[in-house]
């Protein structure tokens, strides 16, 4: 572990502001991130490749992080769970990619990209400003989630949750299936009797089974599709 030679670390319960530039730093400490009432962190023309998962719940009152100049190249998800970060400078980072969840950092007034080599968000929209940075990313998580919903129909057979679901829609299926063709056979049978009785005529018992035929075929497709 990297010995962090730094007063207001010794201090971290009260410390709000910490500036560790240039020193080399591949990581960041355990220290670091027991500093729970930190509000500025400097970090800037150091080595670290990556912030730790838990950085930015570890962190809940940061508002400025500088991290220029590192080899990071790739931000936890669980940045798009903060509520306060303000200022995020990441300019000179080798990363290429911005998480979607990043979108949802909703008080984040300010973002350095300069000299990083992105590809997400493309460089059009990454020439719009902020506003529509954040707003392309949100679009980008909801359309993830939408298609890791539609993906349980391809998931590995293997999976027990999927197969759960799987069979708990083909049961749904199956009673919705028993349920036409009782209620068809409710109105079948009606039908027969008011025939005997010179209600219903013979046309209209051949348009009812022509409705039960393609009711048993729209049943048939929603099944055969699961």
């Amino acid at each position: 572990m990297i010995d962090y030679d730094h007063e207001s670390v010794d201090c971290a319960e009260r410390a709000v502001m910490l500036h560790m530039r240039r020193r080399g730093l591949k990581s960041i400490s355990d220290s670091v991130l027991l500093m729970t009432h930190l509000q500025s962190l400097s970090l800037e023309g150091n080595a670290i490749r990556g912030l730790p998962e838990r950085f930015f719940g570890s962190l809940p009152a940061l508002l400025w992080l500088d991290v220029r100049n590192n080899q990071i190249s790739a931000l936890p998800a669980a940045v798009g769970q903060h509520m306060c970060l303000k200022t995020f400078l990441l300019e000179g980072n080798p990363i290429t990619a911005l998480p979607p969840e990043l979108g949802n950092l909703m008080s984040l007034k300010a973002l350095s990209l300069r000299n990083c080599p992105l590809t997400f968000p493309p460089r059009d929209v990454l020439d719009l400003g902020l506003p529509n940075i954040l707003q392309y990313l949100r679009c980008a998580q909801l359309e993830v989630e939408r298609l890791c919903f539609s993906s349980l129909d391809v998931c590995e057979e293997d999976d027990p949750d999927i197969q759960i679901f799987q069979e708990l829609r083909h049961r749904i299926i199956l009673m919705e299936r028993n349920d036409l063709h009782t209620h068809t056979r409710s109105r079948v049978q009606h039908l027969l009797n008011g025939q005997r009785e010179g209600r219903v005529t013979q046309k209209d018992l051949e348009e009812e089974e022509e409705e039960e035929e393609e009711d048993s075929r729209s049943t048939s497709l929603s099944s055969s599709s699961t």
